[in-house]
């Protein structure tokens, strides 16, 4: 698999036929994986004046996920969303003043 050039001279591309797989490298970021890209589509991308334009609206949309979340990330998240809760609620509750029961007087909320 060659990497190409584009019209833009930033942007590369690589494509291999057989799996149809396009791989686009932007500068400054690694190399991102499209499956199942068909030829012309590809020829398009090296052919057309605004790569970056046909990419987003031709090509992005194809992009291959980095696969599933594993299940030790998404208990890490609810863990994460419990002690958020617990902190939230901790806050609301003594927040309020003890003194007057969780209320506050009428003549209180007019001096602030």
């Amino acid at each position: 698999m060659d990497w190409a050039a584009l019209k833009s001279k930033r942007v590369r591309a690589a494509y291999d036929a057989e799996t149809r797989d396009l791989h686009v490298k932007f500068p400054g970021s690694p190399p991102v994986k499209h499956a199942d890209i068909p030829p012309h589509v590809h020829q398009n991308l090296l052919e057309t004046d605004d790569p970056y334009f046909y990419y987003q609206y031709y090509i992005a949309p194809s992009r291959v996920s980095p696969g599933p979340r594993q299940p030790a990330s998404m208990a890490s998240y609810a863990v994460k969303l419990v002690l958020l809760l617990a902190a939230c609620s901790l806050l609301m509750t003594t927040g309020l003043d003890p003194d007057h029961g969780g209320t506050f007087e009428e003549s209180e909320l007019r001096s602030n």
